[in-house]
This record gives structure tokens, C-alpha cells and sequence, in this order.
């Protein structure tokens, strides 16, 4: 299955299709996490995926003790997650776990039939990616959740970062990679020494030629160390304020460290750098009519409504018309289906998909996002220079993500420092 990839699931343990493994492996535990426990077999199989999924991206495999290690931590934390969103009453129905699935398949261009038949081509057990994603869900729910609670921006804080940044503040965007040595809080000498010798090995190894993503691999203790420590594209605002001084200085190719947090010790990589400024001006401006399937409307009536709805209209009856009488958008339905003038990323990608590929003035076929049956039409594109409101809306929104994510990363990490966790095959662990 080409276009599928298996790295955002791999978070949740999916479990490879007991007729695609081999079943040897004695289902012994490896690890017991406060109330719950992780076994022999459900490692294996997590290593299993994981190499599947190096060996799809085209990079180069790590060592099997390197697999081990940090496989292991990365199931630790998940079981750490999914314990505490259980006391928080976090749950994942099986309609939302329904309507994922869905819009996965979607993304494939599959069917959700020839989606299940491509996972199961790839030897997955089809009930248990259920439940993989349903985990996921839950994660990104606690997530959310949590973050939403806990940072804030103030418009303080992006005055001072419009006056610290200049004119350029959103003129480019940074793809960045880190390697975290990890400290616990109150951390004795003893442990700090041991994690900036470990800091000195990887900056002289880096000084030698290796590459940053293997020793990402071997050495991090971040969520991301088995993607080379990748944290992907950042706009300025976005770059981890931790960071943002050496990385605005460096050139593409350069790192540095050690730099000292909470966490731990983090050494950061800028490996591309690229300018934003035409693609953050354009903007499209589309009407929808949206229909919602429901107790009383299915899946199947709803598409058939729009695609009436579209004969309609190509035979000259109003789209606005149409638009506030049946849409489910009571907001846009009010005018006429219309949502106005939107920058890339303000509408679900299924939406945004559609709309960035069809022609102005015309109709697109009935599709599905996660809030129903959607029948759009792009009324007008225009590249714009952004005023200075604009500009303060998204430097705010990109700020508020970086801290949403600081302080989940460093609640996570507590998590884990304040866990009990014991490895029997490994006593004095």
C-alpha cells in the first residue's frame, strides 16, 4: 500500500495479523507501567512495524539495541497517556472512531472496503488498527485537552515578539530536527554530568560528519528520536523559544548545543530553511451546501441529495437559494452557503483538497469531510498583502501551538520521571 504511510499510528502499538507473524515469541512481560504492562510480543511487533516504516521512508534501519531501547520508551509513555486519560474520562466512541477511519481511507483514495483490504494486504490485523487508532484518538484527545487548559498567550507576549522579530517575523519557516537528553526534575550532579558528557560525544560526533538523524536515533529521548529527531516545518513563532536565537543565526546544515531546559539537554539541526512570503497571500473564497448524516439520513441519502442538488443547479436553480434552505452550516447557510475569503489551513483538508484543485465557477462532486456531505463551489481566488491585523492572528496562533506544545512535552515527561515502572527480565533497572 504505497500511499499509506504507518508513522502516525505508530504511537498507538498496532499489532501485526497473527497469520503474517510468526508466533514463537513467549508473551512474557518486559515492562509493568503503574497499573498496566507491556509484553514481549507486543514489543516485537511494535519493532516490526517500525522497521517497515524506515524501510518505506527509504532511511536507514538502526541497530537492534537502539530499536529495543527506544521502542520501549515510546511504549511506556503511550501506556502512560492512555492510563491517564482513562481516570480523566477520556473516550473515543465508535463513531468518531468510524468517521476516522473513513477519513483515512479518503485520504488514501480508497473505499473504507479497499482500505481494510489494503491493511490486511500489508499483513495488519484489521480489528486491532481499530483499536490502534482509537489510542491514537484518545492520545491526541488528552492532548489537547491538557494543552488547551494549561498554556495561554498574551497579547503582551506577542507584542513583544512582533517587536523582538521585526518586519521579517513571518518571512520564513524552518525545518528543524533536536536531539533530547533527558533529565529528571531535580536532576542530582551526578546525572547532569552524565547527560553533558553524552551532549559533548554527539556535537564532536556531528564535528566528525555523522549524520544528525542517526544519532537522533541512537541518543534522543524525544517523541520524535526514530523520525531523526524531526520536528518538521516551524514558522518563527512556532520554533521552540528554547531555540529560536541559535536557530534565526544558523545556516541551513548547522546545529547547536548544549542547550539546557526542564526536560534536559537538547541539541538543535536546521536542515532547510525557505521563504513564505507568496504562499502566505493566497487565498480562496468558496460556498458550500452541507448535509449531515444522522439517525434519519445515511451516508448514501445524503451524497444522492447533493448530487441532486448539483443537477439542480447546473440546470440554473440558485446555489445560495439551495444553500439556505437544506444546509446543516446554519452559519453560512444564512448566506447563501458562502464562507468568505480563507488563508491555506483555515478549512479541514478534505474541504481545502477539493477547493485548491477546482476550477473557479464550478460545482464538485458530493464529498465527505469529518462533518458531513459537502457539494462546494469556489467563487474567487485573489493574492492579497496581509494587513497588520492578519499578520497579529496568526503570529498569536502560532505562538499559542509552540506553548500548547512545551507544556504538554514537559507534563509528558513528569509523567514518566514520576512513574512506576519496573523491568523484570532487568531487576536493577
Amino acid at each position: 500500500m504505497n500511499k499509506f504511510t504507518l508513522t502516525g499510528i505508530l504511537v498507538c502499538g498496532l499489532l501485526l495479523n497473527p497469520a503474517a507473524a510468526a508466533q514463537t515469541t513467549l508473551d512474557t512481560i518486559v515492562a509493568i507501567v503503574d497499573e498496566s504492562v507491556i509484553t514481549k510480543r507486543e514489543l516485537a511487533n511494535r519493532i516490526k512495524l517500525v522497521k517497515i516504516d524506515f524501510k518505506q521512508s527509504n532511511r536507514r534501519v538502526p541497530s537492534d539495541d537502539v530499536l529495543q531501547r527506544q521502542v520501549l520508551e515510546a511504549l511506556i509513555n503511550d501506556s502512560l497517556l492512555l492510563q491517564e486519560a482513562k481516570r480523566r474520562g477520556i473516550k473515543i466512541t465508535d463513531s468518531q472512531l468510524n468517521q476516522q477511519m473513513q477519513g483515512m481511507a479518503r485520504q488514501n483514495q480508497m473505499s473504507l472496503s479497499d482500505f481494510r483490504q489494503a491493511l490486511i494486504a500489508d499483513g495488519l490485523d484489521y480489528d486491532k488498527y481499530r483499536e490502534a487508532v482509537r489510542r491514537e484518538l484518545t492520545i491526541n484527545t488528552l492532548s489537547r485537552q491538557y494543552s488547551q487548559r494549561n498554556a495561554t498567550i498574551s497579547e503582551a507576549e506577542v507584542d513583544d515578539f512582533i517587536r523582538q522579530s521585526g518586519s521579517d517575523s513571518a518571512s520564513f519557516e524552518y525545518l528543524l530536527s533536536h536531539i533530547l537528553i533527558a533529565l529528571p526534575d531535580a536532576a542530582s550532579p551526578g546525572q547532569i554530568s552524565a547527560a553533558q558528557q553524552t551532549a559533548a560525544e554527539i556535537l564532536s560526533r556531528l564535528d566528525q560528519g555523522e549524520e544528525f538523524d542517526q544519532l537522533a536515533n541512537t541518543f534522543s529521548a524525544g517523541d520524535t528520536a526514530l523520525q531523526g529527531g524531526d520536528l518538521g516545518w516551524r514558522k518563527k513563532a512556532q520554533i521552540p523559544s528554547l531555540f529560536t536565537t541559535e536557530v534565526l543565526a544558523m545556516e541551513p546544515g548547522g546545529y547547536a548545543g548544549p542547550i539546557r531546559s526542564p526536560s534536559g539537554i537538547h541539541i538543535v539541526h536546521l536542515k532547510q530553511r525557505r521563504d513564505l512570503a507568496q504562499v502566505l497571500s493566497q487565498q480562496t473564497r468558496s460556498r458550500h451546501i452541507l448535509i449531515r448524516p444522522n439517525e434519519l439520513v445515511s451516508e448514501e441519502d445524503a451524497r444522492e441529495r447533493l448530487l441532486e442538488f448539483r443537477e439542480r443547479i447546473l440546470a440554473g436553480e440558485d446555489f445560495a437559494r439551495l444553500a439556505r434552505l437544506y444546509s446543516v452550516d446554519y452559519t453560512s447557510g444564512s448566506e447563501g452557503g458562502d464562507i468568505g475569503w480563507m488563508d491555506p489551513g483555515s478549512t479541514v483538508k478534505e474541504y481545502e483538497a477539493v477547493t485548491d484543485r477546482l476550477p473557479e465557477g464550478e460545482l464538485s462532486e458530493p464529498f465527505r469531510s469529518q462533518f458531513g456531505w459537502h457539494l462546494v463551489e469556489v467563487t474567487g481566488r485573489r493574492t492579497v498583502d496581509e494587513t497588520a491585523e492578519n499578520k497579529r492572528r496568526k503570529i498569536y496562533s502560532q505562538l499559542l501551538q509552540q506553548k500548547q506544545r512545551e507544556v504538554f512535552d514537559l507534563w509528558k515527561r513528569r509523567l514518566r520521571d514520576e512513574a512506576y515502572v519496573v523491568f523484570p527480565d532487568k531487576p536493577d533497572a
